[in-house]
């Protein structure tokens, strides 16, 4: 029997590299500029990278028009959609099945994940299989591209993980056939108004519509949130040269409870001296953090380092390439047990800055990390593997420098003992009015003193003595509610995770991918709806919303759960949410003359800002808002109407999201210079110009008798 080679196929060429050189002496085969093949002759082994998928789904050229077929039908016909080579494939097709015709077993070395698998079983082995139909099929399941990782792995090959890469190739199918037919009915529908937009199509899928429906929530809140008024009465104690700030027991008092808290403050303002009726302390232990898995890191770095998830998921990646840290992609937060912790410690006990903290670890035999809440059986905890310094040449950017430092004093934190922190309350009555305060000081650092970015803000602990505190100052603070922040990258991954949207992988994609479309724009680390953003949510609000609210596919991401665990079957999987999806499709069909109807009318030009609100003499569209340097108006968007509105002739214009409270219409802010200074103020064009025919100063917000302005928002007094 002649013994033949083994091919082994890796997802990129860093790792086919790292796994090569590791197996033995190396002979490089250049197939094009691209693709390298790694010949191991000691072992007769060749190793082939691939670049990532290289067959992607698309519609069959009987589908491939938008506007001779129904997008329906790419539902209910399977032939629609097939799989095909990408642009890039051609060259990896080819490459693979030479060397499948001179080997007998093939190893699936893509990344240890349901996306590697997919890659893997379903894009690179049918080719193997279609030269070789009798090869062994194994699968290295590598969780770093350390040498020692991938001696180990080698000799400890499993069966290939089909499970995993159907519940991918499912994904693939479904996002398919909902992104092909959304994607081109809502276009389809909306073509003549997103040409005003100048974008040929807009992007549908349902992860990303359903993150976007989400977005578009949030801001509408803060967009209709209306601030309430509500009252503080604080007072600042000493204690020595130490002021120590203490808030009245019912603090806040809402608007309603005005008059009771300004009877307080009449009451006790000249007091000068608080009675102590309580100052104990009590010692509180804060344990060190979990391990870090994918979502957790992904949260960790776009917090600290306030970068966007798309980034913090690359610089990782590209980290684990360079083999510095273990797999970036995993839902474990435990460590086995069989996990060398010690190694890696003493790794560390040579770094500059972290040498003193490992070696106190180790000498109190501190080598067990805390313990998370999954262990799904796929990846370690994402870990360091090597002790770098910072400036160290394989940390290749500022960037890189920053996630690593993050990451591994993270992981050294977790073998820390606990920080000990003071908390002491302090209970004090002015006249008979309660006052509280805690004071929570920092006793003992702990772990802290590795992760001094986890540390809270302390204050300084105090000594009291005696019975009583002087008092600097008494104050009634008066404030007013804020709506919900925006929501940033750390926000977004917590919501998606929340709302099961997307997997831990795909979540930085998505994220990423509404600022491509233009259906998002990150302004000072805060995402916002754009003006397309919000069209196309609204429109879809009114015929579509079962699709955009976040629990279809949420029941799709478990669906395609139970195909990984092996508790359902691919097809069947499919065929139902294929079902499932044509119910909502349906839906739409049925409720979508609302949209045509409006398309007639509305009018819209993205050069040109538009009113929010509709046109006060057709009452159904928004008015372009004409803004150049010899004329100044509003008119209706509608040509049909035609209606104009005048605006002030002097000063820089600036139109509102907020509405008047009295008429519903835009607000304007006007900001001129009178006597070389700024002058700001603020105007509602509806009532300015119904003034012109009343002979009134209606319109100016500064003269209404019922509402004010704050923070640009028309509220009432």
């Amino acid at each position: 029997m002649v013994i033949m080679a083994t091919l082994i196929i890796s997802e990129k060429n860093k790792a086919a590299e790292a796994i090569a050189k590791t197996l033995g002496p190396v002979i490089v085969i250049e197939k094009t500029k691209q693709l390298k093949v790694y010949f191991i002759p000691s072992k007769d082994i060749y190793v082939i990278p691939l670049r990532g998928h290289i067959l992607e789904y698309r519609n069959t050229d009987a589908f491939k028009s938008w506007t001779k077929t129904s997008p329906r039908d790419i539902i209910t016909n399977p032939s629609a959609i097939d799989k095909v080579p990408n642009n890039s494939a051609y060259s990896y097709i080819k490459t693979l099945k030479e060397y499948s015709k001179i080997t007998d077993h093939c190893i699936i070395g893509t990344d240890a994940d349901i996306e590697g698998c997919n890659i893997g079983i379903f894009d690179a082995l049918p080719f193997v299989k279609q030269m070789n139909p009798n090869i062994t099929v194994s699968q290295m399941w590598l969780s770093s591209l350390q040498k020692n990782e991938i001696i180990n792995k080698f000799k400890n090959l499993i069966a290939p993980k089909y499970s995993w890469g159907e519940s991918g190739e499912a994904r693939a199918i479904i996002d398919a056939f909902i992104g092909f037919s959304a994607t081109r009915e809502v276009t389809n529908t909306l073509r003549l108004l997103l040409n005003k937009f100048k974008i040929r199509f807009t992007s549908i899928g349902r992860v990303q519509t359903s993150l976007l429906y989400l977005i578009y929530l949030r801001e509408q809140e803060i967009i209709n949130f209306i601030p309430e008024p509500y009252f503080l009465i604080d007072a600042d104690l000493l204690n020595g040269s130490i002021v120590i700030q203490a808030h009245h027991q019912f603090n806040p008092f809402k608007k309603d409870q005005e008059s009771n808290a300004r009877k307080i403050f009449q009451k006790i303002k000249d007091e000068r001296v608080g009675k102590i009726i309580d100052s104990s302390k009590k010692i509180i232990r804060k344990s060190p953090p979990m391990p870090l898995n994918t979502s957790k890191a992904l949260v960790l770095l776009t917090k600290k380092l306030r970068i966007p998830a798309s980034l913090a998921m690359q610089t990782m990646n590209t980290l684990y390439l360079n083999k510095i840290i273990s797999y970036p992609r995993t839902d474990s937060d435990i460590y086995k047990l069989d996990f060398n912790h010690i190694d890696m410690l003493q790794k560390f006990t040579s770094h500059s800055q972290f040498q003193n903290y490992t070696k106190n670890l180790l000498k109190n035999n501190r080598i067990n990390p805390t313990i998370g809440k999954r262990d799904m059986g796929d990846h370690p905890p994402i870990t360091p593997l090597e002790s770098l310094e910072l400036n160290n040449s394989r940390l290749e950017s500022d960037l890189q420098k920053k996630v690593y430092n993050i990451l591994a004093r993270h992981y050294l934190a977790l073998f820390g003992e606990d920080a000990l922190e003071s908390k002491q309350n302090l209970e004090v009555l002015i006249k008979d009015e309660p006052f509280k305060s805690q004071i929570v000081s920092l006793i003992s650092p702990g772990f802290l003193e590795i992760v001094p970015f986890l540390k809270s803000k302390y204050d300084t602990e105090i000594q009291i003595v005696g019975d009583e505190l002087p008092i600097k100052e008494i104050k009634l603070l008066e404030k007013e509610t804020t709506p919900s922040p925006r929501y940033t990258d750390t926000s977004l991954l917590k919501l998606m995770e929340k709302n099961h949207l997307g997997t831990k992988s795909t979540r930085p994609v998505i994220i990423k991918l509404l600022q491509t479309r233009r259906l998002t724009e990150r302004i000072k680390y805060n995402y916002k709806i754009t003006d397309l953003g919000k069209f196309i949510i609204e429109n879809l609000i009114e015929v579509w919303l079962p699709f955009l609210k976040p629990e279809f596919t949420k029941s799709v991401e478990a669906k395609l759960e139970e195909i990984k665990n092996k508790k359902r079957g691919m097809n069947d999987v499919v065929n139902e949410i294929r079902h499932e999806f044509l119910q909502l499709f349906d839906k739409f069909l049925i409720n979508k003359h609302k949209l045509v109807s409006k398309i007639n009318n509305y009018k819209i030009d993205y050069n040109i800002p538009l009113t929010t609100s509709s046109c006060p003499f057709c009452n159904t569209n928004p008015m372009k808002f004409i803004n150049l340097k010899n004329k100044r108006f509003l008119v209706c968007s509608d040509d049909n109407c035609k209606q104009y509105l005048s605006l002030p002739k002097n000063g820089t214009l600036k139109l509102l999201e907020s509405v008047c409270s009295i008429c519903n219409f835009n607000i304007f802010k006007v900001v001129l210079r009178k006597n070389n200074k700024p002058l700001t103020y603020y105007l509602c064009p509806k009532c300015w110009n119904e003034s012109f025919k009343e002979k009134s100063s209606k319109g100016f917000c500064s003269n209404c008798e019922e509402y004010r302005i704050f923070k640009g928002r028309c509220i009432k007094k």
